[in-house]
């Protein structure tokens, strides 16, 4: 059965409180904040945490039930404040992930909390072990793309800024589609970047292509 928002709230709250991250400034608050305040954001509305773990040098960002986005320091760094929509895109796709219930699996959290234990997450790398273990599937991650794409365009920004967040992670057309591997065993070999634990590029990048095609069509239809 689906948790109810409440009970998905304080599920977040009890992994939160064991992050050891900071709470974000600047960039990232200001462009979080404004998304959580969309229409399309109906779960947790304007109730979304936005938490920064500077120290960790991995290219990544991953939300947890309840409402809380992370953003690594490594992908805080990739990310030129030039183009501040990529990075918008990058929180709209894990705000997507809360929004559309992926975070919400009652039965998978509550065997991850129960499996991996809140004591072990006393590191980064220990709370991205565990965290690996609530991987998504290709397919939820194409609508956590699909929704970022709607997110930022609701916005009156730039829906094609997931192209070029795409580009910033790796996931250049050039980049095999296969590169997916198990999140799991990547987090255990301490190889946690973004793009090895997402569907591979051709996939996500024809079907964002398709996605903002067609909010440009709607945009112009008379």
């Amino acid at each position: 059965m689906p948790m109810t928002p409440d009970e998905e709230r304080r599920v977040g709250e009890e992994i939160d409180a064991h992050m050891r991250a900071e709470p974000a400034g600047g960039l990232i608050l200001e462009l979080g904040r404004q998304l959580a305040a969309s229409p399309l954001v109906q779960r947790f509305p304007r109730r979304y945490e936005f938490r920064v773990l500077p120290d960790a040098v991995m290219v990544n960002a991953f939300a947890i039930p309840g409402g809380f986005v992370y953003i690594t320091g490594g992908l805080q760094r990739r990310f030129p404040p030039t183009d501040p929509d990529a990075l918008l895109f990058v929180i709209g796709h894990e705000i997507g992930h809360v929004e559309l219930g992926h975070c919400e699996d009652g039965y998978r959290t509550r065997e991850w909390l129960r499996k991996v234990g809140l004591g072990s997450m006393g590191t980064v790398a220990g709370a991205l072990r565990g965290l690996a273990q609530l991987q998504f599937s290709e397919v939820q991650e194409l609508e956590a793309d699909a929704f970022a794409a709607r997110l930022v365009d609701s916005e009156h920004r730039d829906p094609a800024s997931g192209l070029r967040a795409l580009e910033l992670l790796g996931l250049t057309d050039a980049v095999d589609r296969n590169t997916k591997r198990d999140p799991a065993r990547v987090a255990v070999e301490g190889l946690t970047d973004y793009f090895r634990t997402h569907p591979g590029s051709w996939e996500r990048r024809n079907r964002l292509r398709q996605e903002v095609a067609r909010l440009r069509h709607q945009l112009h239809r008379p």
